[in-house]
């Protein structure tokens, strides 16, 4: 997975939170997950 890619589903999680589907809380243990998972290099503050 490239970087962009992790940047959209930065962007699914915002949505969702905004639309209480999750929370911040978890929606942040979501993207650490994948980020580790996929080797991300970049940080992007949620």
């Amino acid at each position: 997975m490239e970087n962009i890619d992790l940047c959209g589903i930065i962007q699914l999680l915002r949505s969702l939170v905004a639309q209480k589907k999750t929370t911040e809380k978890e929606a942040r243990k979501i993207l650490a997950r994948i980020a580790a998972q996929t080797g991300a290099s970049i940080v992007i503050s949620f």
